[in-house]
């Protein structure tokens, strides 16, 4: 082919693209449109609409650009660019159908607008929109801004037509130097109600519930893509009353986690997200190197709330009570149940709001600066040099430690502790600050076999059952500085009496003898 007819065909086609492209901003770039465009988003959404500017493009397809939209009074959506997609056929029919909307520069504040449908047209005659928007196919948002309560999460959203809802096709979300993607669908807008499901390296549980929480406050959503924008949608009273409130059900997997400044690992499990609650159930994770199974429900509310419910395993007490602010007070390895309620999410509102009960046991571990045995055998038989199998003459290790707590107003009760060592067995009633800040305990020790050797003989005889000295003993004080106190005084009452009837018996023998012998 020589120069000429391509020369031709280029300037053709120059030309026919620069036609359609003036014929393009002609039709759609006129104030009349931006204000008919503004109107029938505003009444598809039921919030007041501004449109600040209107462009128009025809690469890669034709193309309306909607600048500094606003939604809602006070604005809580700002979108810095609206791209309008259309295909050719809406320069003839002026009627936009299949559209796709891509939002550059979005920031949307929670909770949402009401989005209330607008009120019904009057009966008078409209004047015919110069463009009508009819449906949407797909809605895209490149670095859109969510903000709530102080925090911004930063992301890109890819949303698919599906009859009445919307696939999720894509979201991948932003914020404190980790990455979270969702997909999932939606299969109803107006609650909303759908499945979805969550990946993160890393998940702020703080920021999960704060964000479900803001969006449960809000009224509702937005119409629903490819549904037609003149549809008028209903008021969140009224999808209520249709049976619609908000169901997400949701499926979470994070490497790691966090609840306030408290790190899990490997968490996974199942979510439903309502109009009062997050529920997490099941619920897994590693924990202070254990593992937590059960349920974990948030109540959506200014303050929320909490209930859990769980079997935790292998946990490193040690690690725990370090994190709880006691560090060195205890060590071991626990596992146990929990079944408690509460509100916050600090760790100063969750102590002294929680309440519910526990069954805790603790093994091979070592409490610090007890001193149990050691204060039995000084008090006993004024000897300060007798062995015990504890790592030092303060410190009491024990092979297990056992007790079910009753958890109230900050402290927890129980009626059944049980601590058990080479030395010393320990069975007890009374309270402790779960802080550590107080300790009041009361029962009976009882030593062992070689360190009741040590008592005094009188007290040995005389308090000992099963061959071993068993006395009255309180410990007050904090866990990290305990204090031990033996009931002496009740002890030689208790030897004085056994004394008395043992002498009564022997005395009640020897005359029953001698009467025989006569």
């Amino acid at each position: 082919m020589s120069r000429k007819p391509l020369l031709a065909v280029g300037i053709s086609a120059v030309a026919l693209a620069t036609g359609l492209f003036l014929w393009v901003r002609s039709v759609f770039t006129e104030d009349a449109v931006r204000a008919a465009l503004a109107q029938q988003l505003s009444s598809a959404l039921g919030e007041p609409i501004t449109v600040g500017g209107i462009s128009a493009g025809i690469y890669p397809r034709v193309t309306v650009n909607l600048k500094e939209v606003t939604i809602g009074e006070p604005a809580r959506i700002r979108v810095r660019t609206l791209h309008v997609g259309a295909s050719l056929g809406a320069l003839f029919s002026r009627r936009i159908e299949h559209a796709r909307l891509e939002l550059s520069g979005a920031r949307v504040q929670l909770p949402l607008p009401s989005f209330a449908s607008a009120p019904a047209a009057q009966s008078a005659p409209s004047r015919k929109a110069p463009v009508e928007l009819v449906s949407i196919d797909a809605v895209v948002l490149r670095d859109v801004e969510v903000v709530s309560g102080g925090r911004t999460v930063i992301g890109d959203v890819e949303l698919l037509s599906d009859g009445n809802g919307v696939v999720l096709r894509k979201m991948r979300l932003r914020a404190d130097n980790t990455r979270i993607d969702v997909t999932g669908n939606i299969t109803d807008v107006t609650g909303p109600v759908g499945t979805v499901a969550v990946t993160a390296a890393t998940l702020n549980i703080d920021q999960l519930v704060a964000f479900a929480n803001a969006f449960a406050t809000a009224n509702g959503v937005a119409t629903m893509p490819g549904r037609s924008a003149a549809t008028p949608r209903k008021t969140s009273t009224e999808a209520r009353h249709a049976g619609t409130p908000m169901n997400i059900a949701m499926s979470i997997t994070a490497e790691r986690a966090t609840i306030g400044t408290l790190s899990l690992e490997k968490l996974s499990g199942k979510a439903r997200i309502t109009n009062d609650t997050m529920r997490l159930e099941p619920l897994g994770f590693g924990v202070f190197g254990g593992h937590y199974d059960g349920s974990l429900v948030f109540n959506l509310t200014e303050t929320p709330g909490f209930a859990l419910k769980a079997a935790v395993a292998g946990v490193d007490v040690a690690r725990a009570t370090a994190f709880a602010g006691q560090p060195g007070t205890i060590s071991g390895t626990l596992a146990g149940r929990l079944n408690v309620t509460g509100t916050g999410l600090s760790a100063a509102s969750v102590l002294q709001s929680t309440h519910g009960n526990a069954r805790l046991d603790i093994v091979n571990g070592v409490v610090r600066n007890l001193g149990l045995a050691r204060s039995i055998v000084v008090a006993t038989s004024g000897r300060t040099d007798a062995p015990t199998a504890g790592a030092s003459q303060r410190d009491e290790s024990f092979t297990r430690l056992g007790t079910t707590l009753t958890i109230a107003g900050g402290s927890a009760s129980t009626a059944d502790l049980r601590f058990e060592s080479p030395d010393v067995r320990f069975g007890a009633s009374g309270t402790l600050r779960l802080d550590g800040t107080a300790v009041n305990l009361s029962g009976r020790a009882q030593l062992s076999d070689e360190l009741s050797q040590h008592a005094g003989r009188d007290l040995v005889r005389y308090t000992q059952e099963g061959g071993r000295v068993t006395l009255p003993v309180t410990i007050t004080g904090s866990a990290d500085a305990p204090h031990v106190r033996i009931d002496i005084v009740d002890a030689a009452k208790r030897a004085a009496i056994n004394r008395a009837a043992e002498e009564t018996q022997k005395a009640l023998k020897k005359t029953l003898s001698d009467l025989f012998k006569r």
